[in-house]
């Protein structure tokens, strides 16, 4: 099993900041822009969220199975980083414009620009997302690996929680902020992805073809006999609707229910703080309680945070920053260890079946990822349209309410439903290592 080398660890890891610095963008502040700057519904916006994820349940099986039978000089996952990045950039900048068309214009801008940043968002981030198993086969390396992406990945969700609001503010006014912070980081984005395309060069495994050839039609058979592979990515579905959930909803909690939307970068930032210490505590805790273990401890402390937090009042602020992180760092076992298990699913899915599919299986997994922003931001969504929330005024004692339940009970119920989906997982440190002993054994001899 192939020991990585710390460059090729960072490299790695950076292509998940550049990922981040464009989907953070997304799930963090699109809801907000649609409702309050744009000028769209609530009930428009959760409308053209679920239309964009019923394209992706096409296309984004359609990439796996592209990425699984390319062939360049790159490797068959590396070459869309360098392709792809630049008009993934364009595409989230055009999604963060607000043009002064009608109505019906603009849902029809938003809705084209959206669906398009998702199929380019696919293009890039399920090759990327396959190199987790083509970099290493060894399951420590693999949490390692997972970990350092996590770490990156909050560096970008910092970065986008901190510096969004002061840019906004900065241009004088939400429209052009808001264009100006999507231009700002969609632009540093590419330069991340195009270090993530030099510095993973250098590892032997990022240039692995599949040997087996497959088609469409086979991903619903391989599928069937993947179990493992079922239950981690509807595990990981349902769990990151909570975190999804919680980060779209934080935005209009702190302007609404806590009345100071200059506190968003603090609050967010101790949030995303809290989750970057779990992330460097998480590969210590798989060593004892193994991923799965690991995830559910998460979970609780995630579920026990969420119940206090909901019982705060609105101006205690130092009670909602304290519960806010310890709620933020029990739920990151849920983003962290979701990637690291799908990667020892493609090794359980070769041995049951004797066909290794790298990009499908990524592929379906980052589909219920997305699937999962779109269901968050919906509920979300829903939840304004209920409580009657009008954009920009003093929101009603039952609009705050609503608010205030989507950053604790509906993600509350998510994590547990999480929880109880992954109790079936059965690939465990020693499950494993069995099933890398036989298959290197058929390796070997073919």
């Amino acid at each position: 099993m192939e020991k990585l080398k710390l460059i090729t660890k960072l490299g790695y890891g950076m292509g998940d900041l550049a990922s981040n610095l464009v989907f953070q963008m997304t799930v963090i502040f699109l809801l907000i822009f649609y409702t309050d700057v744009l000028g769209i519904s609530a009930a428009a916006a959760g409308a053209i969220f679920f239309a964009a994820r019923v394209w992706d349940a096409v296309n984004d099986p359609i990439m796996g199975v592209l990425v699984d039978k390319t062939k360049s000089k790159h490797g068959k996952a590396r070459v869309y980083l360098l392709y792809g990045s630049i008009p993934l950039a364009i595409a989230t900048v055009a999604m963060f414009f607000a043009p002064s068309f009608t109505d019906g214009g603009k849902i029809a801008y938003a809705a084209v620009t959206y669906i398009i940043w998702g199929m380019l968002y696919t293009m890039v981030n399920i090759p990327y997302s396959s190199l987790t198993a083509s970099l290493t086969d060894s399951p420590q390396e693999r949490t390692s690996l997972s970990s350092i992406r996590m770490i990156f990945m909050l560096i970008g969700v910092i970065t986008i929680s901190v510096a969004v609001e002061p840019i906004i503010a900065a241009f004088g006014n939400q429209k052009s902020g808001y264009l100006g912070a999507a231009a700002l980081f969609a632009a540093v984005s590419v330069v991340f992805f195009l270090l993530c395309f030099k510095l993973t060069s250098v590892a032997k495994g990022s240039k692995k073809k599949s040997k087996e050839s497959y088609n469409l039609k086979d991903v619903i058979s391989l599928l069937r006999k993947n179990k493992q592979l079922l239950i981690i990515t509807l595990a990981s579905f349902v769990g990151n609707v909570s975190v999804f959930i919680r980060e779209t909803s934080a935005v209009y909690y702190v302007k609404y229910n806590m009345g100071d939307s200059g506190f968003l970068s603090i609050f967010l930032g101790v949030v995303v703080v809290s989750m970057l210490i779990s992330n460097l505590l998480i590969p210590f805790a798989t060593k004892v309680w193994d991923k799965k273990g690991t995830y559910i401890i998460g979970s609780v402390i995630a579920i026990v945070g969420s119940a206090i937090f909901h019982f705060i009042p609105y101006d205690n602020v130092t009670m909602i920053l304290v519960f806010g992180a310890i709620s933020s760092f029990g739920i990151a076992a849920v983003s962290t260890l979701g990637w690291a298990m799908i990667a020892d699913t493609i090794e359980y899915g070769e041995w049951k079946t004797g066909t290794r599919a790298e990009g499908i299986s990524y592929a379906i997994y980052s589909f219920s990822q997305k699937l999962a922003t779109a269901v968050s931001a919906g509920i979300v969504a829903l939840v304004l349209n209920i409580t009657d929330y009008i954009p920009n005024v003093e929101q009603t004692g039952f609009t705050l309410s609503g608010i205030l339940s989507t950053l604790t009970i509906i993600p509350i119920a998510f994590i547990v439903i999480s929880v109880l989906v992954l109790i079936p997982y059965k690939i465990d440190k020693k499950l494993f290592e069995n099933i890398m002993e036989e298959l290197n054994k058929k390796r070997d001899v073919a």
